[in-house]
Formats: C-alpha cells, structure tokens, sequence
C-alpha cells in the first residue's frame, strides 16, 4: 500500500472569489483611499448577510456608503471586510 502525505494549511484570513456585477473604484472620503465599492445587494450576498443587516451595518456607520452622480448608493468593500471581521471575533468570543 502506498504512503500518503496530507498537507493541510491554516490561515487566519478568508478569501472569498465571487463576481461583483457592478463594482467600481471610486475614492471613499471616510477611508481615504481609493477603494472597491458595490452594490447593497452584492455586499449581501457575498458575506451572507440580510439586506436589512446592510442597512443596519450603514445606518451605524459601520459601512461606508457613497451615493453616485447617478443615484446609485454603493457600500465600500474596505468597511464591508473590516464590518464582517468586527462581527466574526465577536462571534467566536461568544462561543468562547
């Protein structure tokens, strides 16, 4: 019987691919910086959240929201990841 070798590698951080219909780059005044911005319903579905979490998460400034020439009201993917990161260690130290 052959051997076999398992490599199993841990990280602290989760990386997510999912197409963003939508997104764009665009400064946000709060970061500072230019960022990746989306749309609420794209934000929601990549992290699993409620529309009305989103809505929660921006109506407690936790989320960057930057309204366009357009009307378009985008969320920055800068506070959307450290809004979800916030949330996760809470999470575990509950558990804990």
């Amino acid at each position: 019987m052959a051997n076999r070798t398992t490599i199993e590698i841990y990280t602290r951080q989760k990386t997510f691919v999912h197409l963003l219909y939508g997104a764009c780059r665009a400064h946000c005044r709060r970061c500072d910086t230019e960022v990746l911005l989306v749309h609420r319903e794209s934000a929601a579905r990549v992290f699993h959240l409620r529309p009305d979490q989103i809505n929660q998460l921006i109506e407690s400034e936790l989320l960057h929201e930057i309204t366009t020439d357009a009307g378009a009201r985008l969320v920055c993917c800068n506070s959307l990841l450290t809004a979800v990161n916030s949330s996760e260690k809470e999470v575990q130290l509950k558990k804990s």
